[in-house]
């Protein structure tokens, strides 16, 4: 379980990208009180969504989901935590998921609405080339893209056809199928976001449409997948029915008056012992304990959350604080983690964006 013992004092800024406005919030983190201050706002551009922070911390991606896709790159200032604007570069598709490897040498992306996960090269002074090493087909709806640990295996939640697909990574950033490329999961479950347990041994992957989350155990060799654990996490006092695969048609909901699972992110306490993902129908967010020797789930609780329709959920590095975003939501918050039984109590608030996506934590 996660230790409230607090760390040294550190410099901890926070990035959130909000869709409707084109921002980047940049805000600090009080480590020690929770407390969170705006500092400063940027222009990231037309439906900056998905962002990804650089192994050695010096650059944000940012995804621009609009009629031109691109990836934008902010340097990230020593110190300040100030973004400054210092390139950009077109992506194949509209991406859904943005992430490095852990070399910080490929940035990958997987767009929903294309099918497709793409791998482009960056190079040493951290700007991306437009011509991708890779442009991988996928089946309907990839919802995540990420590399494990080791960076030698990679790993792809396909939301709409239950599969979550494994690869290996070359060192030129193109993927070969381990196994045919593809694990099944658990039918009408929804793969969709990823996790890794800090042992490297095993891979978390959130269902959208059935709020399970199931453990699967990395084979060391081959990057090879197995089923180890399963648990949900949606509770039958929700009152929330069985999710359903959205996409332009139906993603509102506006014609469909039946409370659904639409669960959203999630993610893996430092210490491994802690895992939460969100909710966004019940504005909510489960809460299990962790083994992390056997990989086993103990679901502990389902706590509401103030902000509306939470997306992105993080972690402080300190493991003490999980900071939350709402699509909805007018303010971004910072929740005390209880130790026991995980759950939250609302610490800090600051002004945000609207339509309010994806976390980034950057300590410097």
């Amino acid at each position: 379980m996660v230790s409230k013992t607090c760390a040294a004092a550190a410099t901890t800024f926070v990035y959130v990208s909000s869709t409707a406005d084109g921002l980047i919030s940049h805000y600090r983190l009080d480590e020690q009180t929770g407390a969170l201050t705006l500092i400063d706002t940027v222009v990231a551009g037309e439906q900056s969504s998905p962002m990804a922070v650089s192994p050695d911390r010096s650059s944000l991606y940012v995804a621009l989901r609009g009629q031109a896709p691109r990836s934008v790159r902010f340097a990230i200032e020593p110190g300040t935590g100030t973004l400054r604007h210092v390139g950009e570069t077109p992506l194949p598709g509209s991406m859904a998921y943005l992430s490095t490897d852990r070399s910080g040498q490929f940035l990958f992306g997987a767009s929903y609405g294309d099918d497709l996960v793409s791998v482009q090269a960056i190079n040493p002074d951290h700007s991306v080339e437009a011509e991708p090493t890779c442009v991988l087909k996928t089946g309907m709806h990839a919802h995540s893209v990420r590399t494990d640990n080791s960076n030698r295996f990679v790993y792809i939640g396909e939301l709409g056809t239950d599969h979550v697909l494994q690869y290996r990574l070359h060192d030129s950033g193109d993927l070969s199928a381990i196994d045919g490329g593809k694990i099944a999961a658990t039918a009408s479950s929804g793969p969709r976001h990823l996790a890794f347990s800090p042992n490297g041994r095993f891979l978390y992957v959130l269902g959208e449409t059935d709020g399970a989350v199931t453990a699967y155990l990395i084979d060391p060799d081959t990057g090879a997948l197995s089923q180890s654990a399963r648990e949900v996490g949606i509770p039958e006092t929700s009152k929330l029915a069985q999710g359903i695969v959205r996409d332009a048609r139906n993603n509102d909901g506006k014609d469909d008056p039946t409370p659904r699972i639409w669960a959203a992110d999630i993610k893996l306490s430092p210490d491994g012992t802690l895992l939460y993902f969100s909710e966004r129908t019940s504005s909510s967010v489960s809460a299990f304990a962790v083994d992390p020797d056997s990989g086993e789930l103990t679901w502990l609780g389902y706590y509401p959350v103030q902000e509306k329709q939470p997306r992105n959920i993080a972690f402080s590095a300190n493991g003490r604080w999980l900071l939350v975003s709402g699509e909805k939501s007018e303010k971004f918050a910072s929740y005390d983690i209880d130790p026991e039984d995980g759950s939250l109590t609302r610490t800090g608030e600051a002004p945000a964006g609207r339509n309010q996506v994806w976390i980034e934590v950057v300590r410097l």
